[in-house]
């Protein structure tokens, strides 16, 4: 699989057993107070008021579900990893998580009223039959807000310090590997057309679309969208 610098590797494990063994790495960096969520703020701008069933699909170590919880929304946390869950229960014992692939959610057709969905998609191999599964858990009129990395940071090679994106990629879809702790992960390269015709194909009309800069605010880190289901 590529890497965003060109370089090629193989990972020694595959995607669910890296989350698993690298979970306290990624715990530290979601938590750590010197990590930016660059993207958080247009997120917040982009929620539905609370009303009914929530869902935080690939919740993680919960930090968006405590977060609207305490917003007033009737939410669930949902992931895949044992692991994340068990954190995010240890983080919020009262709060409602259960272990589940986005690909299954153990709700039933059109239960649910709002599915937030952040830093997901890029992990998800048949990005339709996860967006089919968002559909028929949604009742028609509810939203959906997904939080993306944006594409333009994996199609080439960017240096942090100077902000500078050199893009050489951008229409190769691919899988790019990212290193989790000692593992890798891996980021399926899609385009921003990629993902909107996906999302549209699937009952979703597009509400709004941000890109957020990162650090130096010259060049897009993530791509957050607001949909609702027809």
């Amino acid at each position: 699989a590529a890497l965003a610098n060109g370089s090629r590797t193989v990972p020694e494990m595959g995607e669910r057993e890296a989350w698993e063994s690298g979970v306290g790495d990624w715990i530290g960096l979601v938590r750590a107070s010197t990590h930016p969520h660059e993207h958080d703020a247009v997120l917040r701008e982009l929620l539905p008021p609370p009303a009914g069933l929530t869902l935080d699909v690939g919740c993680g170590e919960g930090r968006w579900t405590r977060e609207l919880a305490e917003l007033g929304y009737d939410i669930v946390g949902v992931d895949r990893s044992n692991a994340l869950v068990s954190a995010a229960r240890e983080a919020d014992p009262s709060g409602r998580y259960d272990v589940a692939p986005a690909e299954e959610l153990p709700f039933g057709d059109g239960e649910v009223s709002f599915v937030l969905c952040v830093n997901v998609l890029m992990h998800i191999v048949d990005l339709d039959l996860v967006l089919s599964e968002f559909a028929r858990v949604l009742a028609p009129g509810g939203a959906l807000v997904v939080g993306l990395a944006h594409p333009m940071m994996e199609a080439g090679t960017f240096d942090e310090e100077s902000g500078e994106l050199r893009i050489s990629a951008y229409f190769t879809e691919e899988e790019h590997v990212l290193p989790l702790g000692e593992h890798h992960v891996a980021h399926q390269h899609r385009t921003i057309e990629g993902y909107v015709r996906a999302l549209i194909g699937n009952g979703f009309v597009l509400d709004d679309l941000r890109e957020v800069p990162g650090r130096t605010g010259g060049t897009p880190k993530y791509l957050d969208l607001r949909l609702t289901r027809a």
